[in-house]
């Protein structure tokens, strides 16, 4: 079997230990150019499910194949900057002595997007006349935005994004699930993280052990 044909992840069995608190096993597979949202309440383990995937937290037990690759495999596994990810968490992240332009600039030049796509993106998601700032000039829905922006300048492959949504109104979210089309049928792939049950795209919803 070809890279090209594998599942962009297939995670199996996976456990995650965080404080006193064991999530999984979880197992799930998200096709190449598809979304999958992991749904749940607070404290359920969606945030730790993520960190794991892109190495940030530690793997117990159980698999993790981005591109049909192991992530695992090793004493350490695979650094998460070798992993094909870009990521969005929860805390806003933005560099806080950067124009988000610099940011996105930055982020992109290892294959990611052109000068002149990251225009077009900041421009559907309504921040063409922001990318100039940096970001204590930004509400806190501008900064997310600014953030995914930011993300998907990136070359990474796949796509894990915490909590995308909690700060737009109706038309941010609106522009941000236009965009997340848009870049699955470039062929990215999405996996996220949400507190609501989201009938929008195919989801998998952890519950306590």
């Amino acid at each position: 079997m070809t890279q090209a044909n594998h599942p962009a992840l297939e995670v199996a069995d996976l456990i995650v230990i965080r404080g006193t608190h064991s999530i999984g096993p979880i197992t799930f597979q998200l096709s190449i150019g598809k979304q999958l949202a992991l749904t749940g309440g607070n404290g359920i383990g969606k945030s730790s499910m993520l960190l794991a995937i892109a190495g940030l937290l530690p793997v117990t037990s159980g698999t993790i194949r981005i591109s049909g690759e192991s992530m695992l495999s090793g004493s350490d596994g695979v650094e998460p900057w070798q992993r094909g990810i870009s990521w969005l968490g929860q805390e806003r992240g933005l560099w806080p002595h950067l124009s988000i332009e610099a940011q996105c600039r930055l982020v992109a030049r290892d294959g990611g997007k052109t000068a002149e796509q990251i225009v077009a993106v900041a421009q559907s998601l309504d921040m063409a006349e922001l990318i100039q700032r940096r970001p204590a000039a930004l509400s806190g829905g501008e900064a997310q935005r600014a953030e995914l922006l930011r993300t998907v300048s990136g070359g990474g492959a796949l796509l894990l994004l915490d909590e995308p949504f909690s700060a737009q109104n109706e038309d941010g979210r609106r522009r941000i699930e236009t965009l997340l089309e848009q870049e699955c049928q470039a062929g990215r792939s999405v996996l996220l993280a949400l507190h609501q049950t989201d009938s929008e795209r195919e989801t998998l919803t952890l519950t306590q052990n």
